[in-house]
């Protein structure tokens, strides 16, 4: 069995009294990166042939306390995006944890209710037209689509004669979060994603 699993932390929002925009970038590979107040961490475990890249971050443009709902949907511009490389003849079993709130990372106890969702695309283009939304935290999909039915006799194992090939599925992430009269600061959050071949 090969595990490829993703944990990011969630370090941005930053809310003030006033409109001022800021960013939330949720999906950073191997990266600290400050961005106006900012800190992300995604670390990354890969074995075997299953590798992650980061394609876009996921964007909440302006943060105001009080302000309610803010929502990034599945083919909104601000949602996240990465993709998952494996051998195409194989299916993942990828998992989503994310935290139920965003807690401010000062003095204040106050918190953000947050949630997060995503879907995948698999049919071998980063098209969110073919995006399907997974309902709950875990989805079985194949690397690749396959258009004549179930997988056929076990792969060929790798070896120096044979290489498998590859495919990439695209993971969309979008979620909202709900922004009551809170106190200015910067809210945190912790995110899990994990990858299994089955």
């Amino acid at each position: 069995m090969v595990i490829l699993l993703l944990m990011w932390t969630i370090i941005s929002v930053p809310l003030v009294k006033y409109s001022i925009p800021i960013q939330i970038f949720l999906l950073t590979l191997l990266a600290c990166v400050p961005v106006q107040g900012q800190t992300i961490q995604f670390s990354l475990h890969v074995a075997s042939s299953l590798d992650a890249t980061k394609d876009q971050d996921m964007d909440f443009e302006t943060i105001v306390a009080g302000t309610g709902i803010h929502d990034i949907n599945l083919g909104d511009t601000g949602m996240g995006v990465f993709a998952i490389t494996g051998d195409d003849d194989l299916d993942v079993i990828v998992s989503m944890i994310p935290p139920a709130n965003l807690a401010n990372t000062g003095i204040s106890g106050d918190v953000i209710p947050f949630t997060l969702k995503f879907a995948y695309a698999n049919r071998g283009s980063n098209d969110i037209n073919q995006a399907i939304e997974v309902n709950g935290g875990t989805a079985r999909f194949q690397i690749r689509q396959r258009t004549g039915g179930p997988a056929g006799a076990p792969p060929t194992p790798p070896s120096n004669n044979y290489t498998p090939s590859q495919s990439t599925a695209y993971i969309y992430v979008y979620g909202s979060l709900n922004v009551g009269s809170v106190d200015a600061g910067t809210y945190a959050g912790i995110v899990q994603l994990s990858v299994i071949y089955d």
